[in-house]
């Protein structure tokens, strides 16, 4: 973790500019190509779920703007960043969860279904007031349907600059599976530039072999 020197920094006109904004935030929506990793996924019967999940938070990790926080009047940037993510119930109701990132996959699916789990075999939300960590990127999914837009409930008098990442229905098109992704960030510290890095890293790693 490290404390940008904001006198130096080259993005201090743009984070100033952007916080004094209502609504810091933007978000676009995107297509990923999951034609390779739905296969890879499940020739090696790994959840296709927790296997995209792992590639997107790679992903992130690798893009230096989407692990800079807002903490009080500094902005720290975390060495990782980990996944905190809704998981469904089967009546309906969904829970909060957080996962430990690890670069390696087994070790990464291992803690997820342990949470997944412990949704399922629970009620309620499973939020705990005060125990919001800041070193996570939001995930949620909508697995029934395809978007092409996206909003997110907010408190704008929270202190909250975690990206929010939302997965869509994988669907088909010219032979090709593909998803829609939407990315909401705090235009303070991320621009498109650095969501288009972050879909490129993204859309690399699920086209990887390994």
């Amino acid at each position: 973790m490290k404390i940008i020197d904001q006198s130096s920094w080259k993005r201090k006109e743009h984070f100033d500019f952007f916080s004094k904004y209502d609504e810091p935030y933007f978000g676009i929506v995107s297509e990923i190509d999951c034609t390779k990793a739905y296969q890879i996924a499940k020739s090696r019967k790994q959840s296709f779920f927790s296997y995209y999940l792992h590639k997107s938070i790679c992903a992130v990790n690798l893009v230096e703007e989407m692990r800079c926080r807002i903490i009080g009047d500094q902005i720290i940037v975390y060495d990782q960043i980990h996944p905190a993510t809704t998981i469904g119930r089967a009546d309906g109701t969904f829970a909060f969860t957080f996962t430990p990132f690890d670069q390696d996959f087994n070790i990464f699916n291992n803690g997820l279904q342990s949470e997944i789990n412990k949704v399922k075999n629970s009620s309620g939300i499973r939020l705990k007031e005060g125990d919001t960590r800041k070193d996570v990127v939001h995930y949620s999914s909508i697995p029934w349907h395809t978007f092409s837009s996206l909003t997110h409930a907010r408190k704008f008098k929270f202190d909250e600059t975690a990206p929010k990442i939302t997965f869509g229905k994988m669907f088909t098109r010219d032979a090709q599976q593909l998803m829609n992704v939407a990315i909401y960030v705090h235009h303070g510290l991320v621009d498109g530039f650095h969501i288009a890095k972050h879909l490129e890293c993204f859309q690399n790693l699920m086209d990887e072999n390994v």
